[in-house]
């Protein structure tokens, strides 16, 4: 070989060298990263990871069945939050028939109840670090890793973030901890090398989505607590029934907001988590004001009064518990107000404003769930489940009773200015605007519909006796009704004619929701995503399991199992059927019915009356039948299902806000 291609060779080893040498590459491998705990409003970010590991399970449950990838894809998108809660709060080892052996009967809500970033006391989303820290943070705690073929274990690896070293470890590590934060919101880059030698980099920045949940007992997670109550095997109530195992003002169930029974099984919140486990390189911070009784006048935009109750002196009937009431700016909308504004909000026409518009930031999303207490939709229930010879005093504590035919003329006439006034105020006071230009964008307001309630495990509607009489426990519909069955009957008439109300109840919502330019979450109704799964339905295959019973435990027997107890009034012998109260109350479970009936009312909540001193007040409790509270109302099941069919109207939305910029 010449002298000259000897030189060129040398040359050319010269220049090859350093790429050889350099031992990470942009062509070999990538900075990989995610958000620790993208869901703000729990504490831990163990308790996000527990969801995340649920929806993870889940995935790999639904690639166990051999789908198509387009079925697969479309049954992960109406499955994901409800296959999370299976995962999650199934008393059977997760898609099996094996029994857990550590099952926490309580569900998994009531390891969070004192792990949230809402103050219950101040009623405000400040108990981490103040409000300015949680609706604007500086900065999101990320994991960052290499992802590639044959990582270089034995080298060491420096981190850094927007120029500081965070991190010295194997390259094969995960980095997470201390100082591993991105700058909020600007981000910052994020760099990887082996000492010695250049680093790759990448730019990241966290997109925080700032969602409000404004609404009703459909959206706060009624019927389900975040720590149910528990029964004694021992006492009884009336000597037939459950009584409570600490039957003091200690004794009930536990909410994250008790006044407005909100807890973290809402169908709004559901649906955030799930955006936040969904998008690694997101986070969510949530602000959740939805309360059980509200409506739009009453409620939003307004005070209302509570389902939380304190007795009276006064012993009528009527007059023993009132609810408790809001004050003048105990509304939702200030509530919110309060949180996003820097100053104090100013009331213009009765609607809070914030003063020259200093928010603390503008909100990406508000979910609504409103408008059923605005017509009466407890009222109608009542008439169709009341007895025509009940007193006038239990009609009142449902609110007097609505017909189907007064049910759709305030549909009709009371709905749409409801919902006009609300639209006004919305955009009025509330900055939920495009990121394009910062104007005021309806379509950002998500409307969710109501559930159909009334089916069947066959999708049929609930079947019930025709003719009062000794046959009625007959019935499924009955069965779940069968405690306080001397003042309420299943109708099959009237069921039939409140499914109907259902159906226009859709179709006006989602009217008035286009008019208004709002987004129509309608997919739970339109979809019959409640269909096999309402009030009265059964799994035949686990008839057996506690979860499946209808009836409410009593202690004794009958002339037949669907009866309720009849035994002596001194009940020295006898058992507790269908099931132990103390041992076998599942109120998490999964089961076929996703609607709370009047008997898991009793067994979930057990709402009872205090009195002004906070001691329980056993004949105020009866007088006004408190511990019915939360019945037909979604169980997390079906708030789950509700999440899902609003996720199926979020993710177009969101995956252009967050990914079409990258």
């Amino acid at each position: 070989m010449s002298r000259l291609l000897l030189f060129i060779a040398a040359l050319l080893s010269l220049i090859a060298l350093p790429a050889e040498a350099q031992t990470l590459t942009t062509s070999r491998f990538k900075i990989e990263w995610q958000v620790t705990n993208r869901f703000r409003l729990f504490q831990d970010p163990a308790f996000f990871r527990q969801h995340e590991n649920a929806w993870r399970q889940y995935l790999l449950h639904v690639d166990q069945q051999g789908m198509a990838s387009d079925a697969r894809d479309s049954f992960v998108a109406r499955s994901s939050v409800i296959g999370s809660e299976h995962v999650l709060n199934d008393r059977f080892i997760a898609f099996s028939d094996i029994l857990r052996q550590n099952f926490d009967w309580r569900g998994w809500a009531a390891k969070g109840q004192d792990a949230l970033c809402y103050d219950a006391r101040k009623r405000t989303h400040s108990a981490c670090g103040g409000i300015d820290a949680y609706v604007t943070p500086s900065s999101h705690a990320i994991e960052m890793w290499l992802s590639g073929q044959n990582l270089p274990a034995t080298a060491v690896c420096e981190w850094r973030i927007g120029g500081q070293l965070v991190a010295q470890t194997s390259c094969a590590d995960r980095v997470s901890g201390t100082g591993v934060e991105l700058p909020y919101p600007g981000g910052a880059e994020i760099s990887v090398n082996v000492v010695g030698e250049t680093p790759i980099i990448t730019e990241a920045r966290v997109r925080d989505l700032l969602i409000a949940g404004l609404g009703d007992s459909f959206a706060s997670g009624e019927g389900n607590p975040n720590r149910p109550v528990a029964f004694s095997e021992t006492r009884r109530f009336r000597n037939f029934y459950p009584l409570r195992r600490q039957n003091d003002a200690g004794g009930g169930a536990a909410w994250t907001d008790e006044l407005c029974h909100r807890s973290l099984y809402g169908q709004q919140l559901r649906a955030a988590l799930q955006i936040a486990i969904e998008n690694p390189q997101a986070s969510v911070t949530f602000l959740d004001y939805s309360c059980s009784g509200a409506s739009i006048a009453e409620g939003i935009l307004g005070p209302q009064t509570y389902v939380e109750r304190v007795a009276s002196s006064e012993r009528s009937a009527q007059l023993a518990a009132p609810m408790l009431a809001g004050g003048s700016k105990d509304s939702q909308l200030y509530r919110l107000m309060r949180e996003l504004c820097r100053d104090t909000p100013e009331m213009k026409h009765g609607i809070p404003t914030c003063p020259g518009n200093n928010f603390r930031r503008s909100l990406d999303f508000v979910f609504l769930s409103v408008g059923g207490n605005d017509i009466g939709f407890s009222s109608i229930v009542a008439w169709a489940s009341l007895r025509d010879t009940v007193s006038t005093t239990i009609a009142s504590f449902f609110g007097a009773t609505v017909s189907a035919k007064e049910f759709a003329a305030r549909m009709r006439d009371v709905l749409p200015d409801a919902y006009a006034d609300l639209a006004s105020a919305l955009e009025m006071s509330v900055p939920v605007t495009s990121a394009t230009d910062g104007v005021f964008d309806p379509a950002r307001v998500i409307l969710t519909a109501y559930p159909d309630l009334v089916t069947n495990a066959a999708g049929e509607i609930c079947e019930a006796s025709p003719d009062a009489g000794d046959g009625e426990d007959r019935y499924a519909a009955n069965q779940s009704l069968d405690m306080f069955s001397s003042w309420l009957t299943a109708r099959p008439d009237r069921l039939a004619k409140v499914r109907e109300q259902f159906a226009l109840l859709y179709k006006r919502m989602r009217d008035l929701a286009g008019d208004h330019g709002w987004t129509f979450a309608g997919h739970v109704y339109a979809d019959k995503m409640f269909e096999g799964h309402g009030f009265c339905a059964q799994n035949i295959r686990r008839i057996a399991d506690p979860a499946e019973q209808l009836m409410i435990p009593c202690h004794g027997a009958a002339e037949r199992d669907t009866q309720t107890c009849q035994t002596s009034f001194s009940a020295k012998e006898g058992t507790w059927r269908p099931y132990d109260p103390a041992t076998q109350n599942y109120p998490y479970a999964l089961r076929q019915r996703w609607v709370r009936t009047f008997n898991d009312a009793y067994m979930v909540i057990n709402q009872k009356v205090r009195d002004r001193f906070g001691k329980l007040d056993e004949q105020a409790s009866a007088a006004v039948f408190s511990e019915t509270t939360g019945a037909l109302h979604p169980s997390a099941e079906g708030h789950a299902a509700m999440a899902d069919s609003l996720m199926l109207t979020l993710r177009p939305v969101l995956y252009d806000m967050l990914y079409s910029e990258r």
